[in-house]
């Protein structure tokens, strides 16, 4: 009973994992453009560190079309290579004309839809067309298949965004009449992550706020949104606990957050891991009680949200309130988040330096199977010997030649001085290879980006640990290739 019960949890768990990889895949190629978009506006906003009014005009364009695009171009060509990242952005296209509100959320359910239907479509006329009328085709179909997914996504989006504007309008003033203030935390962290803050924000909490101020002297609507503490404790957490790209770029982030003011540079990491809003949820609940106790608030709305404008808007009867709630809500998300990632980990493509060779695939088959399961020698795909090896990561730089490094050093260790082992991003593969190493979660995009069904593709998830790659050594012996002695 116990066992099944252990083995019930551990497939609700993978299952989170997958979607935390799933999203994921979406978001972090372009978390260095989100970090360049709150370096912007931190600087040149009208309450930024150097004010400027032509420079600023960058800042809500980007927002507003950039981001998201890339988002859905990223999650298009996550199922569809180049064809569905176009179609991918296209259809993003769509959903952010058609919604007053940033488009994130809306970028990653209707771009990797269209990618699939494109997907599928494809499938549909590969090997009918006539020799000659391929780019017509090609072109006329993903056009076609866009263009009608952009307008559903124009038409439909506003109407549903609306919709839960509303929901939510409806949800804070109950909590403000049944004065259970802490419970706004339900409803402000996923309007956070969704980008919705603003709207709720200047939208519901402002004027509720303003009314409270004008009677009061302060008011703790204020700090809300712009309570940075929690979103700061969740970054902390990511920062000591995370993996991959989110680890190293989480303090970058914190200081645009909390120093800049710019909130929405620590959105994509709780997109990219979604059980970390429960972190930030939690930190911020137990942020506003306390500040709800001590009789914390603000004069008016903090924008941006940093801590020194909250500083300055913090009324003199308020600092001690306001320090002490902001605080511990940074240390209650600190410790959940700390918790979430060492009980449920990081999805897999923040895995970037944890790498074993596991599965093996072929070019164009579903079937992967194990190592273990069916033997080396399963390997071979003729008696030819292995002369070329790619270890392929999304960017081509850092896991991959760390990984192709150690790999390298044990080819040449057993004797295979002949065998090239290089590094490269999935973008530029190229199709001499033997074999291509990679992680299971872009085992599609790679599988898409050479044209070579006698290339084997390795799935990985430890890229440093020399003993992880027995399992490359033995197809290299399995396809018979000569030792040169290495002295």
């Amino acid at each position: 009973m116990a066992q099944g019960k252990a083995v019930k949890n551990s497939k609700i768990l993978e299952k989170i994992r997958k979607f935390g990889g799933y999203l994921s895949n979406m978001v972090m190629p372009n978390l260095g453009a989100f970090v360049g978009w709150g370096i912007l506006a931190a600087l040149f906003i009208p309450n930024g560190w150097f004010p400027n009014e032509n420079l600023s005009q960058m800042v809500e364009p980007i927002l507003i079309y950039l981001l998201p695009l890339l988002v859905g171009y990223t999650a298009g060509y996550n199922i569809h290579g180049q064809r569905g990242g176009v179609i991918g952005a296209l259809s993003t296209m769509g959903v952010i004309v058609g919604a007053d509100v940033t488009m994130f959320i809306g970028a990653m359910i209707i771009a990797p839809l269209a990618a699939w239907i494109l997907k599928k479509v494809d499938g549909l006329f590969a090997g009918k067309i006539k020799p000659g009328f391929e780019m017509l085709v090609d072109n006329f179909s993903l056009g076609l298949i866009g263009a009608g997914i952009a307008l559903f996504g124009f038409i439909s989006v506003g109407p549903a965004m609306g919709g839960l504007l509303s929901v939510m309008a409806s949800g804070i003033n109950w909590i403000v009449e049944q004065n259970v203030f802490p419970l706004l935390s339900i409803f402000m962290a996923p309007a956070q992550v969704l980008f919705l803050n603003n709207a709720v924000n200047h939208g519901i909490l402002a004027p509720l706020g303003f009314q409270e101020a004008a009677e009061l002297g302060k008011s703790l609507m204020f700090l809300v949104d712009t309570n940075n503490g929690p979103l700061l404790g969740t970054l902390l957490a990511i920062a000591v606990f995370g993996k991959g790209k989110a680890k190293k770029m989480a303090p970058m982030a914190m200081l645009i957050a909390g120093i800049g003011g710019i909130g929405e540079v620590y959105f994509p990491f709780v997109l990219a891991n979604p059980i970390l809003l429960f972190a930030t949820m939690g930190g911020l609940g137990v942020s506003l009680f306390i500040l709800e106790i001590l009789g914390g608030g603000l004069v008016g709305v903090a924008s941006p949200g940093s801590l020194i404008m909250i500083g300055l808007m913090t009324p003199p009867d308020a600092v001690v309130a306001n320090i002490v709630g902001i605080g511990i809500g940074f240390l209650v998300a600190f410790a959940i988040g700390a918790g979430l990632l060492k009980t449920f980990g990081s999805p897999k493509e923040d895995m970037t330096e944890e790498v074993t060779v596991k599965k093996k695939s072929k070019k164009g088959s579903n079937d992967v199977q194990s190592v273990d399961s069916i033997g080396a020698d399963a390997y071979a795909q003729s008696n030819s010997p292995i002369r070329k090896i790619i270890v392929a990561c999304d960017s081509g730089m850092g896991s991959s030649a760390m990984g192709a490094a150690v790999l390298r050093k044990r080819v040449i260790k057993e004797g295979f001085k002949d065998i090239e082992v290089v590094n490269s991003s999935l973008n530029k593969l190229t199709s001499d290879a033997d074999i291509i190493v990679t992680l299971e979660s872009l085992l599609e995009r790679a599988k898409l980006s050479v044209d070579n069904a006698n290339i084997d593709f390795l799935t990985v998830n430890n890229f440093l640990k020399d003993t992880e790659y027995d399992d490359v050594m033995d197809v290299i012996y399995a396809r018979k290739n000569d030792k040169v002695s290495s002295e």
